[in-house]
């Protein structure tokens, strides 16, 4: 590690500057989340930010450094301009909240472009963005998420109940059965894992993949792999509940059925990031 710091300071001086910058902004964004209770929400998400900042300064070490030309400089004089103006805007409840955010972002992106160059920049926007905008609105992001997928894994497991012969109808985030009606709430889209989740497909696409191309389009499951495996419990909770009764919406049930989502989550997530590692595989050894 000491080695990688003295190589990095060798190579980049400025880009140790760089993660140590953001480092502060994402413990300053996980402050708020430590004192209002959700730890867990503000160790994953920390977590997730330290992976994101260590490979950008990966990146630093191994691309060569080089200073910026006059016309990055001018871009970054730009967006050094448009940071100006989204922090005059004034601020309201979230969405319009973003834009102090947004301006912090475009601020540090636009140093790194004028001191280091646009692949540098280029690389640090997405730990930008994660410790900049993510963190700091984390509750809102997770609740702005949270109904679209309760509608599409209650949309879906519907479809599903009907292959299987079971009568059902769908209302809106509602299952209406014989009997009884189970509604998708908040805790039940799978908005609680999500964090962890992404944590853990991103670990999984960096192990899987080399190729950017399929990095990106692995880590783009992320959301259909969630709806399906909460439909699938869904579906399981609805056969179970015909069996057992209503005993099975709650507590040790319905807990045990939440491990089974992620379960069935993460294993969709990793067969088709196989899928994608089986098909570059295939392609690399025809190439040669």
């Amino acid at each position: 590690m000491k080695r990688l710091y003295d190589t990095l300071l060798k190579k980049h001086p400025l880009g140790a500057l760089y993660g140590a910058l953001l480092g502060i902004v994402a413990f300053s964004a996980a402050a708020p989340m430590f004192t209002s209770g959700t730890w867990d929400a503000a160790v994953v998400d920390l977590a997730m930010a330290g992976l994101l900042i260590g490979l950008m300064l990966k990146n630093f070490i191994f691309i060569k450094n080089r200073l910026s030309t006059f016309p990055e400089k001018c871009v970054a004089w730009g967006m050094l301009i448009c940071a100006n103006v989204l922090a005059l805007l004034s601020e309201h409840d979230f969405p319009g909240s973003l834009s102090s955010s947004f301006a912090f972002s475009l601020l540090i992106c636009a140093f790194v472009l004028y001191f280091s160059g646009r692949f540098m920049a280029l690389i640090s926007v997405i730990p930008t963005l994660w410790c900049c905008v993510f963190m700091p609105y984390h509750e809102e992001f997770m609740l702005l998420l949270s109904f679209p997928l309760r509608l599409s894994a209650t949309f879906l497991s519907a479809g599903i109940l009907k292959i299987c012969g079971t009568g059902v109808i769908c209302s809106g985030t509602t299952l209406v059965l014989p009997g009884v009606n189970i509604a998708i709430t908040d805790a039940c889209s799978g908005i609680n894992q999500l964090d962890a989740f992404i944590l853990i497909a991103f670990l999984a696409v960096e192990i899987l993949h080399k190729k950017l191309m399929w990095k990106a389009l692995h880590f783009a499951f992320i959301i259909p792999s969630i709806i399906i495996g909460n439909s699938l419990r869904i579906v399981l909770t609805v056969l179970l509940c015909k069996l057992w009764g209503d005993v099975v919406l709650q507590n040790v049930w319905h807990t045990s059925l939440g491990y089974v989502q992620i379960f069935l989550a993460l294993l969709i997530f990793i067969v088709i990031g196989k899928l994608f590692s089986f098909s570059d595989t295939r392609k690399a050894e025809e190439e040669k």
